[in-house]
């Protein structure tokens, strides 16, 4: 899981969570936040339906 937040980290060009999520609000209709956003909700949904 390590090395897939860091690919994402290094996509966004930034170094933390904090700033990619900084990068997402100021940045709320770029394409690949929008992606990222619907990514992490179907992640969330796959989560919630393993249980």
């Amino acid at each position: 899981m390590r090395n897939n937040q860091q690919s994402i980290l290094d996509y966004f060009g930034v170094n933390s969570q904090k700033e990619l999520l900084e990068f997402m609000q100021a940045n709320p209709k770029d394409k690949d936040v929008l992606l990222l956003k619907e990514l992490l909700i179907r992640a969330e949904i796959g989560r919630d339906t393993d249980e």
